[in-house]
């Protein structure tokens, strides 16, 4: 992308998981996620090569990192490790999250 402003509206949306939109904006070496996970949604039990920062804007869900089970809400901040385990729910409200992260590697 050349522009150095953007909005997450102009990004293409793509589903990632059954309830799970992503809008991605890659810059250098980072990559700024915009996250809408549908109600009731499950996130599965993944990982991945990359350390993951997130922050909830709207909504309430509970993640798993690793061997910690917690809630989160509008205004928490999580981080998870690279190779590090971790999954998800998501309760009667959609929620928001937006997360920072290196940009990822396409093997």
């Amino acid at each position: 992308m050349d522009s150095l402003f953007h909005s997450f509206e102009d990004l293409p949306a793509e589903e990632i998981e059954r309830g799970i939109h992503v809008r991605t904006l890659s810059a250098g070496a980072v990559q700024l996620r915009h996250l809408v996970f549908e109600p009731e949604t499950l996130i599965p039990d993944h990982r991945h090569p990359e350390e993951v920062v997130t922050m909830v804007l709207e909504g309430t869900m509970e993640m798993t990192v690793g061997e910690e089970t917690r809630k989160v809400a509008a205004g928490d901040l999580f981080r998870v490790p690279p190779e590090t385990r971790h999954s998800g729910r998501v309760f009667s409200e959609k929620v928001v999250a937006v997360s920072i992260s290196p940009k990822r590697r396409r093997g």
